[in-house]
């Protein structure tokens, strides 16, 4: 994973109809966001929202960061590189 892009803050509402998770972003976060998309040429994004370790009273409970994860590239046999099986014997021997 490439270095973590925090962008906003959450909190877990309780209300008769259930938990609702109110996200908050300004307008840096936002900034943030679109400026990896323009970097990475993507027309979408995935967020994270994460809990905190030690959330504290009165202040947001969770943290935004955008999904940088990238999958392995793919060979000829659409397997992952660190899959893929190659011709030379395994000296690997466990004897």
């Amino acid at each position: 994973m490439a270095n973590n892009i925090y962008c906003g803050n959450a909190r877990v509402i309780n209300t008769k109809f259930g938990d609702i998770t109110k996200v908050s972003m300004s307008k840096s976060d936002i900034n943030k966001i679109v400026g990896y998309m323009k970097q990475e040429n993507l027309e979408w994004v995935n967020l994270e929202v994460l809990s905190k370790r030690n959330p504290e009273e009165g202040k947001p409970t969770h943290y935004v960061r955008i999904d940088t994860y990238k999958p392995a590239p793919k060979n000829e046999t659409g397997l992952p590189e660190s899959e893929s099986q190659t011709d030379e014997p395994d000296n690997d021997l466990p004897f």
